[in-house]
């Protein structure tokens, strides 16, 4: 098949398309692990308990 623009430019939005999708999904595990850890602030007291 020749290289054409239109052919360049289709590869290039797909591309596009394709890292979308792959950060969009990893922004979705991520935020599902933030989910697992405790909210800020949380155990800090016992921390400044142990002199």
């Amino acid at each position: 098949m020749p290289d054409t623009k239109r052919g360049r430019e289709q590869n290039g939005r797909n591309k596009r398309a394709q890292l979308r999708r792959r950060l969009y999904e990893e922004e979705l595990e991520t935020l599902d692990e933030d989910a697992e850890l405790p909210e800020f602030g949380e155990g800090e007291e016992a921390a400044f308990d142990e002199p």
